[in-house]
Protein backbone atom coordinates (compact mmCIF):
# COMPACT_ATOMS: atom_id res chain seq x y z
CA UNK A 1 0.00 0.00 0.00
CA UNK A 2 1.36 3.42 -0.99
CA UNK A 3 1.43 6.25 1.55
CA UNK A 4 -0.55 9.43 0.90
CA UNK A 5 1.67 12.50 0.68
CA UNK A 6 0.17 15.82 1.76
CA UNK A 7 0.83 19.41 0.72
CA UNK A 8 0.51 21.82 3.61
CA UNK A 9 -1.30 25.11 3.36
CA UNK A 10 -2.01 27.50 6.19
CA UNK A 11 -4.11 30.54 6.84
CA UNK A 12 -4.84 32.98 9.61
CA UNK A 13 -7.89 34.42 11.29
CA UNK A 14 -6.56 37.90 12.10
CA UNK A 15 -8.61 39.53 14.85
CA UNK A 16 -8.35 43.21 15.79
CA UNK A 17 -8.84 44.74 19.26
CA UNK A 18 -12.57 45.27 18.65
CA UNK A 19 -13.00 41.57 17.79
CA UNK A 20 -13.42 41.92 14.02
CA UNK A 21 -11.79 39.47 11.61
CA UNK A 22 -9.93 40.35 8.41
CA UNK A 23 -11.15 38.65 5.23
CA UNK A 24 -9.82 39.09 1.70
CA UNK A 25 -11.72 39.02 -1.57
CA UNK A 26 -9.94 37.02 -4.24
CA UNK A 27 -10.10 38.42 -7.78
CA UNK A 28 -12.62 35.66 -8.55
CA UNK A 29 -15.04 37.43 -6.18
CA UNK A 30 -14.86 34.77 -3.46
CA UNK A 31 -13.82 35.67 0.08
CA UNK A 32 -11.09 33.89 2.03
CA UNK A 33 -8.55 34.15 4.81
CA UNK A 34 -5.00 35.35 4.25
CA UNK A 35 -2.52 32.51 3.82
CA UNK A 36 -1.30 29.95 1.34
CA UNK A 37 1.10 27.13 0.61
CA UNK A 38 4.47 26.61 2.24
CA UNK A 39 7.22 26.91 -0.36
CA UNK A 40 9.97 24.35 -0.72
CA UNK A 41 12.67 25.05 1.86
CA UNK A 42 10.42 27.19 4.10
CA UNK A 43 9.49 26.44 7.67
CA UNK A 44 5.80 26.63 8.59
CA UNK A 45 6.42 29.92 10.43
CA UNK A 46 8.51 31.38 7.61
CA UNK A 47 5.78 30.48 5.12
CA UNK A 48 3.07 32.03 7.27
CA UNK A 49 5.12 35.21 7.77
CA UNK A 50 5.74 35.50 4.03
CA UNK A 51 2.08 34.93 3.10
CA UNK A 52 0.76 37.45 5.63
CA UNK A 53 3.34 40.03 4.55
CA UNK A 54 2.55 39.50 0.84
CA UNK A 55 -1.24 39.46 1.22
CA UNK A 56 -1.83 42.07 3.95
CA UNK A 57 1.53 43.75 4.81
CA UNK A 58 1.27 42.39 8.38
CA UNK A 59 4.81 41.73 9.65
CA UNK A 60 4.62 41.95 13.43
CA UNK A 61 2.32 39.36 14.96
CA UNK A 62 2.06 36.57 17.47
CA UNK A 63 0.02 33.42 17.08
CA UNK A 64 -2.53 32.99 19.87
CA UNK A 65 -3.42 29.39 19.07
CA UNK A 66 -4.27 26.87 16.36
CA UNK A 67 -7.97 27.19 15.53
CA UNK A 68 -8.41 24.32 13.11
CA UNK A 69 -6.63 21.54 11.23
CA UNK A 70 -8.33 19.96 8.24
CA UNK A 71 -7.40 17.69 5.35
CA UNK A 72 -8.86 16.63 2.02
CA UNK A 73 -7.83 14.91 -1.18
CA UNK A 74 -8.24 15.93 -4.81
CA UNK A 75 -7.48 13.03 -7.08
CA UNK A 76 -4.06 11.72 -6.05
CA UNK A 77 -3.16 14.88 -4.13
CA UNK A 78 -3.64 15.26 -0.38
CA UNK A 79 -3.83 18.60 1.43
CA UNK A 80 -3.63 19.75 5.03
CA UNK A 81 -4.69 23.22 6.10
CA UNK A 82 -3.76 24.66 9.47
CA UNK A 83 -5.64 27.77 10.60
CA UNK A 84 -4.05 30.02 13.23
CA UNK A 85 -5.65 32.72 15.37
CA UNK A 86 -3.66 35.94 15.34
CA UNK A 87 -4.78 38.84 17.51
CA UNK A 88 -3.32 42.23 16.58
CA UNK A 89 -3.18 44.96 19.21
CA UNK A 90 -2.92 47.96 16.92
CA UNK A 91 -3.88 49.03 13.45
CA UNK A 92 -1.64 48.23 10.53
CA UNK A 93 -1.81 49.50 6.95
CA UNK A 94 -3.27 46.80 4.72
CA UNK A 95 -1.66 46.44 1.32
CA UNK A 96 -3.25 43.68 -0.76
CA UNK A 97 -1.40 41.41 -3.15
CA UNK A 98 -2.22 41.24 -6.86
CA UNK A 99 -4.43 38.20 -6.29
CA UNK A 100 -6.88 40.12 -4.09
CA UNK A 101 -9.39 42.82 -4.99
CA UNK A 102 -10.68 44.00 -1.62
CA UNK A 103 -10.61 43.41 2.12
CA UNK A 104 -13.09 43.78 4.97
CA UNK A 105 -13.07 43.67 8.75
CA UNK A 106 -16.12 41.65 9.73
CA UNK A 107 -17.99 40.77 12.91
CA UNK A 108 -19.75 37.50 13.73
CA UNK A 109 -23.03 39.03 12.52
CA UNK A 110 -21.50 39.60 9.07
CA UNK A 111 -20.47 36.00 8.38
CA UNK A 112 -23.53 35.05 6.33
CA UNK A 113 -23.15 38.09 4.05
CA UNK A 114 -19.93 36.79 2.47
CA UNK A 115 -19.55 34.24 -0.31
CA UNK A 116 -16.54 32.30 0.93
CA UNK A 117 -14.28 30.21 -1.31
CA UNK A 118 -15.19 27.19 0.80
CA UNK A 119 -17.95 26.90 3.45
CA UNK A 120 -15.35 25.59 5.93
CA UNK A 121 -13.78 29.07 6.01
CA UNK A 122 -16.93 30.40 7.69
CA UNK A 123 -16.65 27.65 10.31
CA UNK A 124 -12.99 28.43 10.97
CA UNK A 125 -13.82 32.10 11.49
CA UNK A 126 -16.75 31.18 13.74
CA UNK A 127 -14.30 29.34 16.03
CA UNK A 128 -12.44 32.62 16.56
CA UNK A 129 -15.62 34.38 17.73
Amino acid sequence: MENQLFKITQNAVIKDVSGRVLVLQHKTGKWLLPGGKIHKGETWLGGLQRELREETSLTDFQISRILDVDSWTEGDEGYYVVTYLIEVLGEFPIKLSEEHAEYAWISSQDLEKYDFWNPKIRERIRKAF
